[in-house]
């Protein structure tokens, strides 16, 4: 029977439960889905321990080496026992565990950011909304150059920023350059989170006052952005490199530029050709994903030139299951002891 280990960290969230039981569906044969013998643990990465002594690094006393595939769904703050875990792998009877997404076994933590998305899909030849990244002062000055105005902030928070010489900084401008409005993302965001929408340069010298600190303190980065118009955007979910079906997410709300069903978003199930779909699949192997949420929107009404959003690694799937019907956590289970 294989055994599926699924890493999570936090509280165990309802799409974990939906996967657990998932599982025990299978192993009983409900749903008419034929029965599969798996067995599923939620694993939190509080259980992730070692001792000097042994050296050996346990799951609260149980070896990480059981189980054929280790799923980790959540990566986040918790690269540490990530890298822990995956320096405990060997080579057994059976051969070593699974490792889910690939990003996890090749990568590191910067892999896992939308700026590194950004640049791999570009040179895979995926297109991607025109990004410049770089700190919140850059991107600032940025916007600024192209406006013309050669304003920077009117007040300062240090001496240092008092001191800084009021000039334009000088960049490589396109023809295709960002234009008002744009947007900011933060490059490690998710479910539509640390994503603003800015309409002036005003607007932008505001937002950057309020989240530099996320950015000085914390460390975190930002991302600059064409926006692009649209009535709604399509999440294409894909497991393995297949995909399981499409939905359209759209904005209820006129103050609401997400579509995220997690930000109030409309969905409903989408159809979309089918060199759409190979592009999602290609693009979820291109970021080593392996289950993934591929976020498309279009450029153009007839649907013929794509934008990559970006490609969520553990995406949600309630929204997904309600507006196709699809069980996404069996066919998630599905895929996963496939693997092992």
């Amino acid at each position: 029977m294989p055994k599926i280990a699924v890493f999570f960290g936090g509280k165990i969230s309802k799409h974990l439960v939906l996967v657990r039981n998932a599982a025990t569906r299978l192993r009983q044969g409900y749903g008419g889905q034929g029965k599969i013998d798996v067995e599923l643990d939620l694993v939190s990465y509080n259980n992730v321990c070692f001792e000097t002594e042994t050296g050996k690094i346990t799951l609260r006393g149980k070896d990480v080496n059981e189980y054929d595939v280790l799923f980790f769904r959540t990566t986040g703050k918790h690269w540490e026992e990530v890298d822990l875990i995956l320096d405990s792998i060997r080579d057994g009877d059976k051969g070593r565990p699974q490792i889910v997404d690939p990003i996890v076994e090749f990568g590191k933590p910067s892999f896992a950011r939308k700026a590194w998305q950004m640049l791999k899909l570009t040179e895979a030849g995926i297109e991607v909304p025109r990004t410049i990244y770089g700190s919140l002062w850059t991107l600032y000055e940025y916007m600024s150059e192209i406006n013309s105005r050669g304003v920077f902030f009117a007040s300062c928070e240090s001496t240092e920023q008092a001191q800084r010489p009021q000039k334009t900084l000088t960049l490589n401008l396109s023809d295709n350059e960002i234009s008002f409005p744009v947007i900011i993302k933060g490059s490690g965001g998710n479910r539509g989170e640390r994503v603003y929408k800015v309409n002036n340069l005003e607007e932008m010298e505001k937002l950057v006052r309020e989240i530099r600190k996320t950015e000085t303190e914390e460390g975190r980065r930002y991302m600059l952005q064409e926006y692009i118009a649209n009535d709604g955007d399509y999440r294409v979910l894909v497991v393995g490199e297949k995909v399981l079906g499409a939905m359209k997410r759209s904005s209820q709300s006129k103050n609401e530029f997400r579509n995220n069903y997690s930000a109030g978003g409309k969905v409903e199930v989408a159809e979309l050709p089918q060199e759409i779909y190979e592009m999602a699949i290609r693009a979820a192997k291109t970021c080593g994903i392996a289950i993934a949420g591929v976020d498309v929107a279009f450029r153009d009404k007839e649907r013929k030139r794509p934008v990559v959003w970006e490609v969520n690694k553990g995406p949600q799937f309630k929204g997904f299951m309600k507006a196709t019907g699809i069980d996404a956590p069996a066919e998630i289970v599905k895929y996963l002891s496939s693997l092992a």
